[in-house]
């Protein structure tokens, strides 16, 4: 499945929307279409089997009529998908319907079935299929936009990303999530002017209670390899088998847990107390305050950037030691002043590392207590809590050259702003960071009770 950068989604969310409004596209209409004047156009793209195939899995007994569609392949095998809109006749409610058909061995499947209210016009929910990925557009409000990008993987509907738009006072907002490649933006325009006044880009890293099964279809790894988070060093960084890493995290009532792998072909460990060598930084900001959301605080319909904190700063360091005779070890610093209670708690924090098992790397485990940052326990709850974190490996080739320095991060970096970090997620019991539905459950459940389970 290709990825689509993020500041494309921008672009596909504008050609939506001017399909309905200028109604260039056979793919809408401003009246609704019969499922038999819909078939004659899928004609040219589907044999007529698979057309029937749509039809008996679309609402029978009852009138409808098509509001829009479209064909391509958002399953990633080379064969046409189709997705549909409609309404049912005679529903003098707001509602629409969503359908997403897949091509599965010969036969078009059912893969997904939402339901919508439209605000004005139905046209305002809408499929668009590019790039492998099926788009439902939808609007919530006037200036309230929002996009889901679905894709199909072996069984699975997934939540691939999320595009929003909306405005706040003279301000347009953008939002993206990428659930597969955890890349997410926040963007902020002048709506009268169009220009840009706020752009931040970042990785999330998804957070588990420990032991939980993260299931296909989700994804927990954060891979650091792109080149818009190497903010030192870019000239003398070759690429990610030069230095790039990914990070996998958990937690439970007491601790986050911290794995991270880095790749890198010419690691530098300490020969001395006062020698360079690489080691890693994680950056926390957290700050917890219902009037900002993490990149901006909000007064009504004015917004103020959170580009500097004067608290709730941390970073903690930690050096990976010479994997022999030197062990690893960790500093901590911050701009809060800390209890003695959190001084004694910094000494909790546990530090492990190894080469990878092919030597063109290494790895580093640690824990870290919330009480190291004023929580009195985990603060989790039954909603997700999001942390101002970044991931930032400092690679040197060679100790003989510190000026050589590379530094990539989980995030376009800038320490002290704590609007520049990426995300850490805590995700509660029985929730997930993203969607993901396997289409043949219900079948599996079914033939399992056949057999007497």
């Amino acid at each position: 499945m290709q990825v689509m950068k993020i500041n494309s989604l921008a672009k596909y969310f504008v050609f939506f929307i001017a399909l309905f409004l200028f109604n260039t596209s056979i793919s809408y209409s401003q009246s609704g279409l019969k499922f038999s004047e819909l078939a004659q156009r899928l004609e040219p793209y589907f044999d007529k089997l698979l057309i029937d195939d749509v039809y008996k899995q679309l609402p029978q007994g009852i009138d409808y009529f098509i509001w829009g569609y479209d064909i391509g392949d958002f399953s990633g095998d080379d064969h046409a998908d189709l997705g549909i809109t409609l309404r049912l006749a005679g529903d003098r409610s707001r509602n629409m319907q969503v359908y997403l058909f897949v091509d599965i061995d010969g036969f078009m499947r059912r893969v997904a079935h939402h339901k919508y209210q439209f605000v004005e016009l139905p046209l305002e929910i809408g499929v668009v299929i590019r790039n492998n990925i099926c788009f439902v557009t939808k609007k919530f409000e006037e200036n309230h936009w929002k996009m889901d990008g679905y894709t199909y993987d072996n069984g699975s509907i997934l939540l691939g990303e999320v595009f929003n738009t909306g405005r706040v006072g003279d301000l347009t907002h953008e939002s993206v999530r990428n659930y597969k490649t955890l890349r997410g933006s926040e963007k902020y325009i002048n709506t009268r002017s169009g220009k840009e006044l706020f752009y931040r880009d970042f990785l999330s890293i998804p957070t588990y209670r420990r032991g939980r099964t993260v299931y296909k279809g989700y994804f927990g790894d954060t891979f650091a390899n792109y080149t818009d988070f190497v903010h030192e060093g870019a000239y003398d960084w070759k690429g990610e088998k030069d230095c790039s890493f990914k990070v996998t995290s958990a937690f439970d009532d007491e601790y986050l847990y911290f794995t991270v792998e880095v790749i890198d072909d010419a690691i530098v460990t300490q020969s001395c107390d006062t020698c360079i060598s690489d080691y890693l930084d994680i950056w926390f900001d957290i700050n917890s305050n219902p009037t900002f959301d993490r990149f901006t605080e909000r007064n009504g319909n004015k917004v103020k950037f959170r580009t500097q904190s004067i608290k709730g700063l941390y970073k903690i360091s930690v050096f990976p030691g010479n994997f022999l005779d030197k062990d690893p070890y960790v500093k901590v610093s911050t701009n809060d002043e800390l209890t003695d209670i959190q001084k004694e708690d910094a000494k909790l924090i546990k530090a492990v590392s190894n080469y990878l098992d092919d030597s063109l790397g290494y790895v580093l485990k640690f824990r870290i207590p919330f009480t190291l940052f004023g929580y009195e326990s985990n603060p989790i709850d039954d909603e997700f809590y999001e942390i101002g974190c970044t991931f930032v490996v400092i690679d040197y080739d060679n100790e003989y050259r510190p000026e050589e320095k590379t530094e990539i991060a989980t995030s376009a970096f800038i320490p002290y702003d704590p609007s520049t970090y990426g995300s850490l997620i805590l995700i509660p019991d029985g929730k997930w960071y993203g969607e993901s539905e396997n289409i043949f459950t219900e079948d599996v459940i079914k033939n399992l009770f056949e057999y007497g389970f």
